[in-house]
């Protein structure tokens, strides 16, 4: 049997791995040049020795993630006790160690809530991101396994988790500047603290942190690539870098081969087409793109008109602006915290942040723009030169820029400066990528939308991105879909690529 594997990104690289190490015939095809793996890439620049990640930057779910277990201990990670601070303009800052009690000192009187809560939930925090990273539904034994361990705790989370943000942090912490710091991971997604569901994603990076911290792998994130790589070629997988696909093929019921059975309509996959016409035959396509980028490699109307309308229709909500800065000493921050501190998120208040995420959605790149900014030369020192460093930093943005590029990384910059005095001294240099850039290096993320569409709660679970689809498997009987637009969404967890090539096999046998 053969198998297609479309996109090196996580989902690409750890579906071929899987397959590979089952016997199967696998061709992994990266349009990217060499040494390019989608949203787990690094590269040197702006200037020679110093050494950024293109997207991905820190990796808390790839440690807790059932389908990167067996490739973690691979990879030689990073993982600093302060996992990330957010300064005020006052020049104080909370931030989220590793050690809970630690935390919660800095939340004021409510702080001990905080605690109680997240003391149980990290005691059970394995079990829960196995359930979360589950398709939908999940394992019943799991739940009720859980359920029984956390009782009342659990309708807590889920209670929460659907919250926004924002609101959360203010009913629960009952402080405006807490409330500012727990939403403040919203900018990991398209949610502003306003966002309904936008309570999970604080929760869940919280947690992580306590758990298992926000590590990172030493020399950057195309190590964890490489560790993937290795064990599908282990296995006798070939990869396949400048390989752009431009088609899928489909064939009708009963052509020659041992193909997956024959779909509605009498289609099933039978391989790709590559740009220059090469074609490649196979017994199964697994698409690891976002919605619209595998819906044009079909033929008009292959899938049923509910699923094709929703494709089309797919919602890339923010797209992201990059810049990347060499540094000739690290960041000054006012802040102590921020000092010795692998991630900062610049947003101040709840409403800077509010502010600033709104605008991009309306297309405006916002005048004092929310960052996620990572720091990861002061730990990992060949990410550059011998006393010199590295800031690696991205704002939710427009899905294209109507202001030039440089303008943008100069509010970039003049934001940064802000809660860091003189930071522009100690730039040597900067390199900028615009969503426009983005996206021509990887066309399924549109206009660099990071997490493969809107996280907003009609693109989540089942509906991610269609009930039909959700668990990877298509109409089409050989294809399947396994890209950030199918649940559970972004970030570097590969469960969308476990998931289908465990389907793939299940069909085969």
């Amino acid at each position: 049997m053969r198998a297609v594997v479309i996109g090196a990104g996580p989902n690409g690289l750890v579906c071929a791995a899987q397959l590979a190490a089952a016997g199967v015939d696998v061709v992994l095809l990266e349009q990217g040049e060499p040494g390019s793996f989608g949203g787990i890439s690094s590269a040197e620049g702006p200037l020679p020795g110093f050494r950024h990640d293109i997207c991905a930057g820190f990796f808390p779910l790839s440690i807790v993630s059932p389908a990167l277990r067996p490739v973690v201990d691979d990879v030689d990670w990073i993982n600093p006790p302060t996992v990330m601070a957010h300064p005020f303009r006052d020049g104080s800052a909370i931030a989220l160690e590793r050690d809970i009690a630690a935390t919660a000192a800095q939340l004021g009187p409510e702080g001990r809530r905080y605690a109680r809560f997240m003391s149980r939930l990290v005691a059970e925090a394995q079990p829960l991101m196995d359930a979360a990273l589950q398709p939908v539904p999940p394992d019943p034994g799991s739940v009720i396994e859980l359920a029984s361990s956390l009782r009342t705790d659990l309708l807590r989370l889920a209670w929460r988790a659907l919250l926004p943000a924002g609101v959360l942090g203010r009913r629960w912490l009952r402080d405006d500047r807490s409330a500012a710091w727990l939403a403040g991971s919203t900018a990991h997604s398209d949610l502003d603290p306003t966002s309904p569901g936008g309570g999970a994603f604080a929760l869940v990076l919280k947690l992580l942190g306590h758990a298992v911290g926000w590590p990172y792998p030493r020399g950057g994130a195309d190590a964890l690539a490489k560790a993937l790589a290795a064990r599908i070629q282990a296995g006798g997988g070939d990869i396949r870098h400048g390989a752009s696909v431009e088609a899928i093929l489909l064939e009708p019921a009963g052509g020659s081969g041992n193909r997956l059975g024959s779909g509605r309509g009498g289609i099933r996959a039978n391989g790709v087409r590559l740009r220059g016409g090469e074609i490649i035959e196979a017994d199964a396509v697994v698409a690891t793109l976002s919605a619209k980028p595998f819906l044009d490699l079909l033929p008009a109307y292959a899938l049923p008109r509910s699923i094709d309308w929703r494709l089309r229709h797919w919602a890339y909500d923010a797209g992201t602006f990059k810049v990347d800065f060499a540094l000739d000493a690290p960041a000054p921050w006012t802040a102590e915290a921020c000092r010795r501190s692998a991630v900062v998120h610049v947003g101040d208040t709840l409403g800077d942040f509010t502010r600033s995420f709104r605008a991009s959605r309306d297309g405006v790149f916002p005048e004092r723009p929310a960052l996620v900014i990572g720091q990861h030369s002061l730990f990992d020192d060949s990410r550059a030169p011998a006393g010199k460093h590295t800031l690696y930093c991205y704002v939710r943005s427009p899905l294209s820029l109507t202001i030039p590029a440089e303008h943008a990384a100069d509010l970039v910059q003049q934001r940064i400066e802000e809660f860091a005095p003189g930071f522009g001294d100690v730039v040597l240099a900067r390199g900028v990528r615009s969503p426009e850039q983005m996206q021509a290096q990887n066309p399924s993320m549109i206009g660099g939308d990071l997490g493969g569409g809107s996280y907003q709660l009609h693109h989540q679970l089942f509906l991610r991105p269609h009930p039909r689809m959700w668990r990877t498997r298509t109409p089409i009987p050989g294809l399947y879909f396994a890209g950030t637009s199918a649940h559970p969404g972004g970030g570097v967890h590969g469960t969308q690529g476990l998931t289908a090539a465990e389907h793939l096999l299940e069909d085969r046998r």
